[in-house]
Order: C-alpha cells, then sequence, then structure tokens
C-alpha cells in the first residue's frame, strides 16, 4: 500500500474543517450522498435522490457521522501520519467485526450516549456494510454505509444505463438519471445560406452550446454579434456550404416519466421549491399551472406574440412548430407538459454547462447551481450575445466558478431589470444560493451583498404592488445573517 494510493480529503464538521485521508476505491455513504475517490484521486458525490454524481473538495459531516467515519477509520494503522485514514483494510476489518457481531458495539464506543446503532447490515457481494444511525429524530439521523472495489470505477453511480441505440442512450452524457434520454450529438453538414440561428432553431438547442460545440468558430471571422437598440443581439454568419458543424447532444424524458413537479425535480436534479418559484413568473396564463391549448403570448393583442404551451414552452413540441392559427393549435395532456417542463431545464443546464465547463458546473454546490439555473431563466441565453451589460456579469460567475468563488458568483447573478417583482427575486435567489455555503463564506457574501439588498429594498417600498412584500424580505434578509435560510417566498407581486 503506498501513500499515492491515498487522497487527502478536507471535511466540514459543524463549520470547521478537518483533514482525513481516504484510499482509492472507498465509498462513505451519509444521508442521501455517497463520497468516494475515483481514479482521478477526486471525491466524487453520488446524489441517491437525483442520481447525479458532482465532483468537489471537501465533504460535509455532521458530528455522529464523522464520529461514525472515524470509527470505521480507526479499525487499522497505515502508518501515513494521518489520525483519520480510511483504507479497504478498515473496511474488511469492519465487515469481520459484524461477522462477529461486534460491529454495533464498536460504532457505538465512538458515538456519543444520545445515538443508537440500529439494522446493521452486511452486502457481502457488493464489499459493503451499513447502520442506523439515530437519536429518535429524523432530522438528525441516518443511513452510514462503507464500501469499496478493488478496481475504482470513475465517476461510479448506481445506475447501469442501458446501451445505446439508434443514436439514442439513457442516462449517459451529462446527465446520469435513467429516465434521460440523450440524444447523441452530431455532424450536420451545411447548405448555402445556413447560419447559426437557423441551426439552433432547427436542433432546438441554443446559439452558445453551438459555439462551444465548435471551437474552430472564430468570432469577427465566422460570426459577428451586434446590438439593436434594445440590446437584442443579431447573429450574422453564413456558413460555406458543406461546412462540418457539430450540433451537441440533446435531452428528452423518457413517456410517462413527469406525471408531477416532484418528478421533475428528480429527473432534472434540481430542488422541488425551486421549480415551485420558477412556476410563479413563467408565461402562464394562470400561476404554475400549464396551459395545455397552445396560445398567443400577447393576448389581448392577438397574432402579435409567440405560440406558447405547457409551462411557457415556446418552440417545436414532439418536433413540430407551435402555431396559434385557426385550426393549427395542438392540445396536450397535463403529465405532456411535465414532461415539456423537465426537457426545457435539462436544456437550460446543458446551455449553462456549455458556458461554465462541466469540470466547473461539476463541483458547483446545490444550492448555487439552483440560483444560477434562475438567472439562466430570468435573463436566457448565457452568451451574453442578448445583452452586452449582462455580458460581463456571465463572464465574472464563470470565473468564479472556475475558482471555486461561490459566494462571489451568487453576488453576480443580481440582474439589472425594469421588471419591478425581480427586484425581490433577486434578493431571494441570493439567500437561497447560499444554503451549501460554509458559514464563514455565507457571512462574507452577506455583507458583499448588502448594498445591492439596500438598494432593491429602497425601491421595493416605492413600488405600490410589492410594498406588501417588503416584510417578508426583511425577514428573510434577517434570517440568512443568522445562518437561517429560507427559500423563495413569491407572493403578491406575481
Amino acid at each position: 500500500m503506498s501513500n499515492t494510493d491515498f487522497v487527502n480529503v478536507k471535511v466540514e464538521i459543524s463549520g470547521k474543517i478537518r483533514t482525513i485521508k481516504m484510499e482509492k476505491g472507498c465509498s462513505f455513504d451519509a444521508g442521501n450522498k455517497r463520497y468516494s475517490i475515483n481514479a482521478n484521486g477526486e471525491i466524487s458525490i453520488f446524489n441517491k435522490t437525483t442520481y447525479r454524481t458532482t465532483t468537489s473538495e471537501r465533504i460535509s459531516m455532521t458530528n455522529y457521522q464523522f464520529a461514525t467515519f472515524k470509527a470505521v477509520a480507526n479499525n487499522t494503522d497505515e502508518g501515513l501520519g494521518n489520525k483519520w485514514t480510511l483504507s479497504i483494510a478498515d473496511i474488511k476489518s469492519a465487515m469481520n467485526k459484524f461477522k462477529n457481531n461486534k460491529l454495533a458495539k464498536d460504532l457505538h464506543e465512538f458515538l456519543s450516549n444520545t445515538y443508537k446503532v440500529k439494522n446493521t447490515k452486511l452486502f457481502s457481494t457488493e464489499n459493503k456494510f451499513s447502520a442506523y444511525i439515530t437519536n429518535g429524530n429524523a432530522k438528525t439521523s441516518s443511513v452510514i454505509a462503507f464500501q469499496f472495489s478493488n478496481i475504482t470505477p470513475k465517476d461510479k453511480t448506481d445506475e447501469t444505463a442501458p446501451s445505446a441505440s439508434s443514436g439514442k442512450e439513457s442516462g449517459n452524457g451529462l446527465f446520469s438519471n435513467p429516465n434521460i434520454i440523450t440524444e447523441k450529438a452530431f455532424t450536420h453538414t451545411t447548405k448555402a445560406g445556413e447560419s447559426i440561428v437557423d441551426l439552433a432553431r432547427k436542433y432546438e438547442v441554443d446559439t452558445y452550446q453551438i459555439i462551444a460545440a465548435n471551437p474552430q468558430l472564430k468570432e469577427g471571422r465566422d460570426y459577428k454579434v451586434t446590438y439593436s437598440k434594445s440590446d437584442l443581439a443579431n447573429i450574422k454568419c453564413n456558413f460555406k456550404p458543406g461546412t462540418k458543424i457539430t450540433i451537441p447532444a440533446r435531452y428528452k424524458v423518457k413517456k410517462g416519466s413527469c406525471k408531477n413537479l416532484a418528478d421533475v425535480a428528480k429527473i432534472t436534479g434540481v430542488s422541488e421549491n425551486y421549480l415551485k418559484d420558477l412556476l410563479t413568473i413563467v408565461e402562464t396564463r394562470k400561476p404554475g399551472v400549464p396551459d395545455l391549448t397552445t396560445y398567443d403570448d400577447c393576448i389581448p393583442s392577438k397574432g402579435k406574440g409567440t405560440p406558447t404551451i405547457g409551462f411557457g414552452h415556446t418552440g417545436r413540441v414532439d418536433g413540430k412548430p407551435l402555431s396559434y392559427a385557426p385550426g393549427k393549435k395542438i392540445t396536450i395532456t397535463k403529465e405532456k407538459a411535465y414532461e415539456i417542463l423537465a426537457e426545457d431545464i435539462l436544456k437550460h443546464e446543458a446551455m449553462t454547462i456549455a458556458y461554465m465547463g462541466k469540470k466547473n458546473w461539476q463541483k458547483t454546490p446545490d444550492s448555487v447551481k439552483s440560483a444560477i439555473l434562475d438567472i439562466t431563466y430570468n435573463k436566457g441565453i448565457w452568451d451574453g450575445f442578448k445583452n452586452p451589460h449582462w455580458n460581463k456579469y456571465t463572464k465574472k460567475i464563470k470565473k468564479n466558478l472556475q475558482d471555486g468563488h461561490y459566494a462571489s458568483a451568487l453576488c453576480n447573478t443580481y440582474r439589472q431589470s425594469g421588471v419591478a417583482s425581480l427586484l425581490e427575486r433577486n434578493i431571494y435567489r441570493f439567500i437561497s444560493g447560499l444554503k451549501d455555503l460554509p458559514p464563514s463564506k455565507r457571512k462574507a457574501a452577506i455583507k458583499a451583498f448588502e448594498p445591492r439588498y439596500q438598494k432593491a429594498l429602497k425601491a421595493m417600498k416605492k413600488k405600490k404592488s410589492l410594498r406588501a412584500n417588503v416584510k417578508l424580505v426583511q425577514k428573510a434578509w434577517a434570517n440568512a445573517k443568522k445562518g437561517i435560510v429560507t427559500g423563495y417566498k413569491m407572493k403578491s407581486s406575481q
């Protein structure tokens, strides 16, 4: 056993940072997350609720979870100069204790008297054992499990995706949920007059996704971006006939997999609370309720708007463009509306990952991801084409994620807009994004965001439609300062 087989891991325990070592191939389950050291020496975090694997530089544990970890890591002495070192040998030793009816007693020695060890189990075919650590309160109890693999898989998950068929595969690509069908990337040979915008519309991807998938394209040489008086972008680009352009992967969901908002949350990996908040601002005629028949989103000015259906969906349904012209309207089921919503979210996630970079996105805390996805929906495309002012903020957020400065990324999601209700949404987005940050980072972020909070609050007090929400916003901000992170409370302004 060499020292190179072990990786230093930072662990946050009740706001304090400790350093442990884990051998490559070892996995540790705490609640709904599995922490593993993959073949690249990175911490892989598999979320059993969302079926997603991300990478990180640290692990978060409660005191009792760390006590259980120490109990197993104490089984052998690897002689590596680290007090808490989890090795394959440690896990094997714990499994032998289970066979001799000594595992529960061993774990008890490291836990406080308020906790009990229940339901210890051994999964010998998986080189795994688990135990339920409880003090009688579901909120402070969880299943703890340890597992090892002699050959460390890369980004191991609990799901085995079906093999690819006819250019499609389930659960592969950027997303690992088995209900996601990946339409693989492919090469498009252009015809005379085709542009980036034409291809984006045809294949229902974003312009930046095409640019990101084709690094050979250079701004100024292959395409040019100009801005109108309204700050909307005009992208000019006509490819020569026969130009090879990569169309990036697209993501669909299996029919019947989304019957409600909870299903959408599980498949897309974003929280159900985030989705509820999102649906208060999308273009439906009744907030949070899908429109099952195509309509003109500019009602009462009929004939001038965009054909819309479901939860504010525009574009195509089952490959066909939407139309509100007489005889061309379509009607969908509520289940189909949820499927389309899931696919729209996946599209925005893929679009964001294309801009931010997959590695940057994988290591980003979940709460920060939700905040960034929120501004993606709020503002639209990430490529900066839409608004030169917003362009500088997208670049800042990208750099923040690359450097691991998540608090700064949250501050940079503040959207300057003439839409009144977005004043409070900026604040709630920022607050909800703090959830997965360490306490010290939260405090620094709140201090940095304070001037924007005060400015937005002052503007809210001047808006008659927002005054009823001022106290709610003030309470949420006060709670955030105390370390209590609340979700969005969008009510009267919608």
